[in-house]
């Protein structure tokens, strides 16, 4: 019995001792990280929302890590270029990714080979929510949703809308909205917003949705008028502006998110310090007042509230796509 005794003290000491190198580099990896310059992939070309928003953490994130957070731009395919590109990077925080809605949760549904999952990345936070507004023509003669519902039954098919692209989020957030009301309106996808917002203000479309910093510096110039905001609560750059859900579509809710993801495996322990230094950042009133001036909203959730998030969205847009009979590419 002693000897049996001594034995198994001995393999419990050897089992030990082979966990604790694993054990004290997840408690110590935090405390040396960063050692070196991170790199965030954006997925978009510079100045869309997730590269501006990625240039507004990266000054303070630098102050806080005593290193330079570096921004790459990988555009291209809806943002699964640089999806791909972020997922194939070891997991050990020096490589992140500013996701959102649209590659990270429309984009399985519409490429046949994305080149990643969305739901094997590690999330670290859901950090800022971006309003969708519905548009038109400041000299439109549509001056709520309901007029506009009105005109498209009044006229199936008849009336057109915009968007920056088949399965944008622009073009999935109408699509929805389509869904909701039953209204029959063309959808007319451009190469970017930019081509729209001219056809739109001419007057060739009728209406378009996109996202409220792209739209306010239109409004403010008089040349575009919103009728809604997608959003559950009203926006306070636009506080006289109902929601879609006001405006006689109950629940409706589409916000476009900005998050940091990290490739599959990040260590628990340094996933939670990436999402804490964040929120200290997100904390501080100049990022705060940033992030209201461009139209965003400060979400900063938990990395397993984000998890949940990411895979509550993979199933609304896929099946808006799937309902719009949008097909993959």
């Amino acid at each position: 019995m002693r000897r049996r005794s001594l034995n198994l003290s001995l393999a419990c000491s050897a089992l030990a001792a082979a966990l604790a190198p694993v054990h004290a580099w997840s408690q110590a990896a935090p405390a040396k990280y960063p050692a070196k310059p991170v790199t965030i992939i954006v997925p978009f070309t510079a100045g869309q929302s997730g590269d501006v928003l990625a240039r507004v953490l990266g000054e303070p994130l630098g102050k806080l890590w005593g290193q330079s957070l570096v921004v790459d731009n990988k555009g291209g395919a809806g943002g699964t270029l640089g999806s791909k590109a972020a997922a194939a990077a070891p997991a050990d925080g020096y490589t992140l990714l500013l996701g959102s809605s649209g590659p990270l949760a429309a984009a399985p549904h519409l490429y046949r080979n994305a080149g990643y999952d969305p739901r094997e990345l590690t999330p670290i936070m859901n950090v800022a929510g971006v309003a969708q507004a519905l548009v038109v023509a400041a000299d439109s003669p549509y001056r709520t949703l309901q007029d506009l519902l009105a005109a498209t039954k009044a006229a199936p098919g008849a009336l057109s809308y915009g968007s920056g692209g088949v399965g944008s989020f622009q073009h999935l957030t109408f699509e929805l909205l389509k869904q909701r009301t039953g209204m029959q309106i063309k959808h007319i996808p451009y190469r970017g917003s930019a081509p729209a917002y001219t056809d739109l203000i001419g007057g060739q479309l009728q209406a378009m949705v996109d996202s409220l910093p792209g739209v306010l510096p239109h409004v403010k110039g008089g040349k575009m008028r919103v009728l809604a905001v997608s959003t559950p609560r009203r926006v306070p750059q636009l506080p006289d502006v109902p929601t879609i859900a006001e405006s006689g579509v109950a629940g409706f809710d589409a916000l476009g998110w900005l998050g940091i993801v990290a490739p599959k495996g990040m260590d628990p322990v340094l996933r939670d310090r990436i999402n804490a230094d964040l929120k200290k950042v997100l904390a501080e009133e100049s990022v705060r007042t940033r992030l209201a001036n461009l139209g965003m909203i400060s979400i900063a959730s938990s990395a397993p509230e984000f998890e949940q998030f990411i895979a509550s969205e993979l199933a609304k847009w896929g099946g808006v796509i799937k309902t719009a009979g949008i097909q993959p590419e």
